[in-house]
């Protein structure tokens, strides 16, 4: 059999090394997140807390009494999840949601901590909107894509077909209903209470969302933007 040429022999290495590419491309990650990104989940009694993030994972466990700080590791895929083993801290994240038992705030993972012999469980990864907006409160943190003013207060509580609260400046009271992700108000009234002129604007822009028919959606992050066909639009954040 005559040897291969030198120059079918390039062709062929130039059609296997595309292949190999691709298959590597299909490997999971191993690293709890990427450079940028920290992973962070916390339980209670005792409270704990841990973040990881592509360099280092950080625990803090008895109200802080327990301090674990290593390097990040590898994950191990695991039943409906990873797993982290290190000599003092097991971590098992479940991709499945979860409620805080304290704040009641729900996250997308269930997370369970071994450090040093003693196991806790939790809650972790993204945050999850509310099941339902009847009985939440929500701080406002943008108008119009424009943040608010940082040293006003503002509150927005929806309960039981009512909406109250304060957009910055004066109270308002109104009532509102909802079908599928379209929220209808009624009329809002407010007190009269003269602000600063910034308050006052970013009060009636808040405001002026809120007449007629509005519709919601979450962030990946969980808050909550409410918009309406005008363009008017603000993002709030829910408080626990």
């Amino acid at each position: 059999m005559k040897p291969m040429s030198i120059s079918r022999s390039v062709i062929l290495i130039m059609l296997v090394l595309p292949v190999l590419g691709g298959c590597q491309t299909m490997l999971p990650s191993a690293e709890p997140a990427t450079v940028d990104q920290v992973y962070t989940a916390r339980g209670n009694e005792p409270g704990w807390l841990l973040k990881m993030d592509s360099k280092t994972i950080a625990y803090e466990g008895d109200y802080g009494g327990t301090k674990i700080n290593i390097p990040a590791v590898e994950g191990r895929p695991s039943f409906n999840g990873m797993r982290y083993i290190t000599e003092r801290l097991t971590i098992d994240i479940t991709y499945s949601s979860c409620a805080d038992d304290m704040s009641g705030k729900r996250f997308a993972d269930t997370v369970t901590v071994i450090a040093d012999g003693r196991q806790v469980t939790g809650c972790g990864g993204r945050a999850l909107p509310p099941e339902s907006l009847n009985d939440t409160t929500w701080k406002i943190l943008m108008i119009d894509q424009l943040p608010v003013l940082q040293d006003v207060k503002t509150e927005v509580r929806f309960a039981d077909g009512k909406i109250s609260g304060t957009a910055g400046c004066n109270r308002m009271n109104g009532s509102y209903s909802i079908a599928s992700n379209v929220l209808s108000f009624g009329d809002i009234a407010t007190t009269r209470m003269m602000c600063s002129e910034k308050q006052m604007a970013q009060e009636a822009k808040f405001l002026a969302l809120l007449k007629g028919k509005v519709t919601k959606r979450y962030s990946v992050s969980g808050d909550l933007i409410l918009s309406d066909e005008k363009g008017n639009r603000a993002t709030l954040q829910q408080v626990l």
